[in-house]
């Protein structure tokens, strides 16, 4: 990949701006992206050629990339070495546009480096260009939500289009509490004595005990944990810090990480994009996706094909052997998900014994290292006890609101995957009650009703 120097490259566009500008001020009414306004008295407006304003000719694809942490070399090597094999538009103003905002470490010293706003295209003589749009310096973080909504709202207004799609990669613990899932018993013990949501110091199952990051014999294979690790220590973005970071509708929002696909952060995201992409288990190191394959997926004639795309990325993983055949992927249609929270509040209210003594150790699970959080969401009310006739409910706003799913037998050789409904869902009876004070405060509990 060639990296040229975005100044060199802006002067011969301005110029061009400028003689477009002359050339059209006389005959374009309206034509946002050159910013002529043509409504002085005396200006005839005449359309000529195929000239239409960018809002109706091109699409617009951001790469937001956290890897300052342990993916720095599997992410830069689905940005530098494999993106480029795929398809790379073009640099004209009817072209889609493919961005890539990146934060990488270096290596496992963690020493803070800027991050990167980046426009990648095929110029005129074939040769793929990337144009460092922004730089951000290196105290900023990725993983962060007020830096997410600054990239976002840069990338909108300098690039006007008819429809935007995000791509998310990192590491990713689902809604659970920042810093929860590496070390539960440790930020149990750490939290319970300062909290004042806490009603009763009790817990349901044994609290985990060491580190994800150090005790877990796969740790090498998988996206885990959600971080940036700043030498002011560790950050991390909470799934209602992620929603705020969103600050207009987007086409699609497709992630690369760990736990996306529970319902909780599904539910929390309905409004911020009319697809999802997530995977209700782990997702292994290398990335969900195939990133030779992604652009002619999503920049395929106008309209993105994500249910090709998904079944493209779950086939590649199905077809390996032992611990790399892992994948649970869905990709959910949101405005079907406020049919399944009201499908789920009403089995909540009809069942909430069965729910609460729900027999735990029987319904499909999507965690290792006994991170007991992620539960199979029809599973659950299915293993509950719940009637054929109510769960058909549930069954029926889940086919309505799941467009693909698929899942590998099993996941690294560490548990099977027999239920798969494509979504999971915590289980407070197999959680903590420092968990279900956390949990009280999701926009998915405020609608089910789950914990009270």
């Amino acid at each position: 990949m060639r990296l040229n120097n975005q100044f060199l490259h802006s002067i011969p566009r301005l110029v061009a701006i400028l003689s477009a500008a002359l050339v059209l001020s006389f005959c374009d009414k309206k034509d946002p992206d050159i910013g002529i306004s043509g409504d002085e008295e005396g200006i005839q407006y005449t359309p000529r050629g195929s000239r239409k304003p960018m809002e109706e000719t091109r699409n617009v694809l951001l790469f937001y990339e956290c890897g300052f942490n342990s993916l720095y070399d599997y992410i830069q090597i689905n940005m530098e070495t494999d993106l480029p094999q795929g398809k790379i538009p073009g640099g004209g103003r009817h072209d889609d546009v493919l961005l890539v905002f990146s934060k990488l470490a270096k290596n496992l010293n963690y020493k803070d480096v800027p991050s990167y706003l980046r426009r990648i295209y095929t110029n005129s003589e074939g040769e793929i260009v990337s144009d460092t749009l922004k730089t951000y310096s290196p105290s900023t973080v990725a993983a962060s939500g007020k830096t997410m909504r600054e990239v976002l709202q840069f990338v909108k207004e300098s690039f006007p289009a008819k429809g935007y799609g995000m791509v998310y990669s990192s590491h990713g613990s689902g809604w659970l509490p920042k810093g929860y899932y590496n070390n539960p018993r440790e930020f149990e013990t750490s939290h319970r004595k300062s909290s004042k949501k806490l009603s009763s110091p009790g817990k349901y199952l044994d609290i985990p005990e060491g580190s994800m990051e150090t005790d877990d014999p796969y740790a090498f294979m998988v996206r885990s944990i959600g971080q940036d690790k700043m030498s002011t220590g560790d950050e991390e973005m909470s799934v209602s810090e992620f929603t705020e970071g969103i600050p207009f509708h987007l086409d699609y929002l497709l992630f690369d990480m760990c736990f996306s696909g529970g319902i909780e952060v599904a539910y929390a995201l309905k409004d911020k994009a009319d697809y999802l992409g997530v995977s209700p288990a782990e997702v292994l190191a290398a990335g969900m996706y195939s990133y030779a394959a992604i652009t002619g997926f999503l920049f395929n004639g106008g309209s993105p094909d994500l249910t090709g795309l998904y079944k493209h990325s779950f086939e590649r993983y199905d077809k390996l052997n032992g611990d790399y055949r892992s994948s649970t992927v869905t990709l959910v249609k949101t405005e079907g998900l406020d049919d399944i929270a009201t499908a789920c509040a009403t089995l909540i209210s009809k069942y909430p014994e069965q729910i609460r003594n729900a027999p735990y150790n029987q319904i499909q699970g999507y965690f290792r290292q006994n991170r007991h959080y992620f539960y199979d969401l029809v599973d659950i009310f299915e293993k509950s006890g719940v009637s054929a006739e109510d769960l058909a409910t549930l069954k029926s706003a889940m086919d309505r609101c799941i467009v693909y799913k698929a899942a590998t037998p099993s996941f690294i050789s560490t548990f099977e995957i027999k239920n798969y409904s494509g979504l999971s869902m915590y289980l407070p009876c197999a959680g903590t009650a420092l968990l279900d004070s956390y949990y009280k405060e999701e926009p998915w509990n405020k609608a089910v009703g789950l914990v009270k």
